[in-house]
């Protein structure tokens, strides 16, 4: 990947996935790299900053950032945290990594992904038809593996990227040929301030895009917006033959979405679908209402990528009975009002986790719902089975993010099923 940006001084803010990615890919090109990471870096962070020469600071970001063309900060990082604001005012410019590496790779041809929720199983989708109909994606982004780590394989093959409205908030250019916009609900509000915001955030992934693009949006959005690009309601889109029986409603709009997507791109699968058999397994995402056992009668389900109101909503409806709930987190500062009707409907108690004990059991007051505390996944496990009843499912959907307590979603789901064994061994 060669460089050819008019920029050699790079500030990489935070020392996560993204920015060691950024480091191991932009290290060898010559560049001058700053990294400023908020927490104190690990022993082996440090041996990898000075393996490639990378000056750094830990503990918090200073005025050091400033030294520099161009600053890249992590997904996550507010845009509200100084030293961003003071890099508008210092004529600094500022991108994402996604910005960057679109910047940089020279795909046939770019899908990008958005919403609230469904992103990372529309992703998936998106690829597995493509590969099933024997094209070559390579699907990276918000869903594992960073866009920037991807530039080199990418070059003249379909690019399938997921891309959350941290990464789209600070693009410039960034223009995907097929842009999926999923859903829209309240998310994400102590990142970005307020709703407007997130939406603005969001609606990025259709700025840059010309006419001859394609934007696959829900008929919400459809009424909301005007993008340049052709438009589809996916939610109209009919399936191949013989695809998606049986499914979930979020489920089957998720599926017609990726199929909406990829024939706006390859028109010519559309004339000969894949098999379904070789797409299905990308509907069956890791900590998604994932099935982990069932204990004395009882089913126990792992949701903990669940991270919003709108995501446990879904959850709850994809059951066939009412549930035992477990709920909280570290908590997005608003939209939770949304849930009441359906768990007021299908939950029978709740068990909260986290830092938003309190914030939920105002709520769960407010709304007729029993509750109780738990300190533990394994307490919040035991005392879910404890308050359910045959026909009932234990649900870890936290309407949450995890990183209270965890490292992330699916380390939060690792600790329920861990806790779920301990309960059916003992």
């Amino acid at each position: 990947m060669p460089w050819h940006l008019p920029y050699r001084r790079l500030s990489i803010l935070g020392f996560g996935q993204t920015g060691q990615a950024l480091v191991a890919t932009l290290a060898p090109q010559g560049l001058r790299l700053f990294v400023s990471e908020q927490r104190t870096l690990t022993q082996k962070e440090r041996a990898l900053l000075q393996a490639h020469g990378v000056q750094f600071e830990e503990g918090g970001h200073t005025d050091k950032v400033l030294d520099a063309d161009l600053i890249v900060p992590s997904p996550g990082v507010p845009p509200r945290r100084p030293p961003l604001p003071e890099a508008r005012i210092h004529h600094v410019p500022v991108w994402s990594e996604l910005e960057l590496a679109f910047r940089l790779a020279q795909p046939s041809l770019l899908v990008a992904v958005t919403g609230t929720n469904g992103k990372s199983t529309t992703t998936e989708l998106v690829g597995a038809i493509l590969r099933a109909g024997g094209l070559r994606p390579v699907v990276a982004g918000n869903i594992g593996k960073p866009a920037i780590a991807t530039t080199d394989e990418v070059r003249g093959r379909p690019w399938v990227l997921e891309v959350s409205s941290y990464q789209l908030e600070w693009t410039e250019e960034f223009r995907p040929q097929v842009a999926v916009w999923l859903n829209f609900a309240p998310d994400h509000l102590d990142h970005h301030g307020h709703l407007a915001a997130y939406f603005a955030a969001k609606a990025r992934i259709l700025a840059r895009q010309a006419e001859g693009d394609w934007a696959i949006l829900p008929p919400e959005l459809l009424g909301e917006l005007a993008p340049r690009a052709r438009t589809r309601n996916y939610r109209e889109e009919t399936l191949p033959p013989g695809w998606g029986k049986g499914l979930p409603p979020h489920l089957e709009d998720d599926l017609r979405a990726a199929w909406a997507a990829v024939r706006s791109a390859f028109p010519e699968l559309a004339r000969r679908p894949p098999p379904y058999a070789r797409v299905a397994p990308a509907l069956a995402q890791p900590h998604r209402m994932e099935k982990v056992g069932v204990w004395r009668g009882i089913p126990f389900v792992d949701d903990s990528k669940g991270t919003n109101a709108h995501a446990t909503i879904a959850a709850l409806r994809a059951l066939p009975g009412p549930a035992v709930l477990i709920l909280g987190g570290r908590h997005k500062g608003g939209g939770y009002q949304a849930m009441a009707p359906v768990v007021r409907e299908k939950v029978r108690a709740c068990i909260l986790i986290g830092e938003s004990q309190e914030f939920f059991a105002r709520l769960l007051e407010g709304w007729g719902v029993p509750f109780a505390m738990a300190r533990s996944p394994y307490q919040a496990v035991k005392l879910a089975y404890a308050k359910a009843r045959r026909g009932d499912t234990v649900l870890l959907s936290p309407a949450c993010a995890s990183f209270d307590q965890f490292r992330d979603y699916a380390h939060r789901g690792e600790a329920f099923r861990r806790a779920f064994a301990r309960l059916s061994q003992g």
